[in-house]
C-alpha cells in the first residue's frame, strides 16, 4: 500500500489522530484500573480523582506555551515532544509508589498540552475551510478510541496479567507514532519560526482566547464540558463496582461503551455542523443530551436491561466525550489569521482546566456527601450552566460564519 505524502491532508489527520489516542489512553488508563492499582499500593481507589487533576493542570499550563512551541520548533517536532513525554509519564506510573505516579502525571500531561496546539496548526494548514468541523472531529475521535482501547483492554489485563501490561502497551503506540511523525517532520516544520521569543506572548494564547467575547463564551462552557466528561470517565467504574452491582470487567464495557458512542458521534456531528453552518447549534444540542443522560446515569437500576443500559452509556459518551472536535473547529473559525496555534493553545487551557477543577472537585464533595450515584449531580449542573453560556455564545452573534484558511 502507498503511504500518502507528508502534505496530504488525510496523512496529517492520520498521524494527529494517532497522537491524540495516546495521550488520550495514557491519561485515562488509572481511572480504567483504579481499583486494582490502589489494592496494589494501599491507597483509597477515590485518590484518582487527584491524579486527573494534577494531570490535567499540567496539560492546563503546558497548553500556555504550546503554540508558542509550535512557532518555534514546528508542529511535527511538538508532536514528538508530546509523545516522549506522554510515554515517559506511563513508565513513571508504573513504579510502584505514588511519589512516581504524580511525577508521571506531570509528563503525561505536559504531553496532553503540546499534542491540541499541533494538531490544530497542521490541520488548518494542510485542510480546506469547508470541511474543518469534520477534520478537526476525526483528529478529535482519537481520544474516545483511545479510550475505548483502554477500558477494553485494561482491565482484563489487569486481573489477567497484571496492570502494568496496558502501560506498556500505551509506550509501544506511542513510539511507533512518534516514528511516523519524523516521516514528515520536513514538510511540516517547514514554517516554523526559530527567532520568536515568549517575551511577546508571556501567556501563550489565553489573552487572544479572552478578548474574543464569542470564544470566550465557548472557552467557558468547554471548561464545563471537560469538567462533566472527566468526571464520566474517572468515576463510572468506580461507581458501577460501588454501587451499581457490577463487575469490573462488565464496568469497564459499559465505560468502553461510552467511549463507543463519544468515537462514533463526532464525525457526525462535525458532519452535521458543516452542514448547519453553526457548530454553536451542535453544541447546544449535545450539551442538552448531556443533561438528560446525566440524570438518566443517577437514576441507573441494576435491574435495568441490558440493552438500555448500553444505549444509555452510548448517549452519555456521544454528548459528554462526543463535543471536543466541535469546539476545537470552533476556536479554529473565530481565531485571527495565522494564529491558530496560539488560539488552540489557549483553548486547550480551559479545557484542561475545567478537567483539573472536575474529578478534584467530585472526590470532595463524595466527602461530603458519601455515595457516587448522589455526587453524580455535579454533571447536570455542569451542563445546565454550559447551556447558558452557548446562549451567551450566541448572542454574541458567533453563529456568523467567518472562516480563517
Amino acid at each position: 500500500m502507498t503511504v500518502p505524502h507528508p502534505a496530504s491532508a488525510w496523512f496529517v489527520v492520520l498521524v494527529t489522530t494517532a497522537a491524540q489516542m495516546v495521550v488520550a489512553m495514557s491519561n485515562i488508563v488509572l481511572s480504567t484500573i483504579a481499583p486494582k492499582v490502589a489494592e496494589s499500593l494501599g491507597v483509597a481507589p477515590v485518590l484518582v480523582g487527584y491524579h486527573v487533576g494534577l494531570t490535567f493542570g499540567a496539560a492546563a499550563v503546558a497548553s500556555i506555551y504550546g503554540g508558542i512551541v509550535v512557532l518555534r520548533l514546528g508542529a511535527a517536532r511538538t508532536t514528538q515532544l508530546s509523545m516522549v513525554s506522554s510515554v515517559t509519564g506511563v513508565a513513571l506510573l508504573a513504579l510502584p509508589h505514588v511519589g512516581f505516579i504524580a511525577l508521571g502525571s506531570l509528563f503525561i500531561g505536559t504531553g496532553m498540552g503540546f499534542a491540541s496546539p499541533a494538531a490544530a496548526h497542521l490541520l488548518v494548514r494542510h485542510t480546506s475551510p469547508d470541511r474543518r468541523n469534520l477534520l478537526f472531529s476525526i483528529k478529535q475521535t482519537g481520544v474516545p478510541l483511545g479510550g475505548v482501547i483502554i477500558a477494553l483492554a485494561a482491565p482484563i489485563l489487569a486481573v489477567t496479567a497484571g496492570w502494568r501490561w496496558s502501560l506498556a502497551m500505551i509506550a509501544t503506540v506511542g513510539v511507533a507514532t512518534l516514528l511516523v511523525t519524523e516521516r514528515a517532520r520536513g514538510a511540516w516544520d517547514s514554517d516554523r519560526r526559530p527567532t520568536g521569543s515568549l517575551r511577546s506572548t508571556p501567556f501563550g494564547g489565553v489573552p487572544l482566547v479572552w478578548r474574543q467575547k464569542a470564544l470566550r463564551w465557548v472557552a467557558l462552557a468547554a471548561v464545563l464540558f471537560s469538567g462533566v466528561q472527566r468526571i464520566l470517565l474517572s468515576f463510572t467504574v468506580i461507581y458501577l463496582v460501588a454501587e451499581g452491582g457490577y463487575g469490573l470487567v462488565e464496568a469497564g464495557i459499559m465505560l468502553s461503551m461510552a467511549q463507543v458512542g463519544g468515537a462514533t458521534s463526532r464525525i457526525p456531528w462535525g458532519w452535521l455542523a458543516d452542514r448547519l453552518r453553526s457548530g454553536l447549534a451542535v453544541l447546544t444540542l449535545i450539551c442538552a443530551i448531556m443533561i438528560v443522560s446525566s440524570i438518566a446515569l443517577i437514576l441507573l437500576e441494576a435491574s435495568w436491561p441490558k440493552p438500555l443500559v448500553y444505549l444509555l452509556f452510548f448517549l452519555l459518551g456521544a454528548s459528554c466525550v462526543g463535543w471536543n472536535g466541535i469546539v476545537h473547529a470552533e476556536c479554529a473559525r473565530l481565531s485571527p489569521p495565522g494564529m491558530i496555534s496560539l488560539a488552540a493553545g489557549g483553548m486547550s487551557f480551559f479545557v484542561f482546566g475545567g478537567v483539573m477543577f472536575g474529578p478534584p472537585v467530585f472526590a470532595v464533595a463524595y466527602g461530603t456527601i458519601g455515595t457516587y450515584g448522589a455526587t453524580l449531580w455535579l454533571m447536570v449542573f455542569g451542563g445546565v450552566a454550559a447551556l447558558g453560556l452557548l446562549l451567551l455564545a450566541h448572542r454574541q452573534g458567533s453563529g456568523r460564519q467567518r472562516i480563517h484558511a
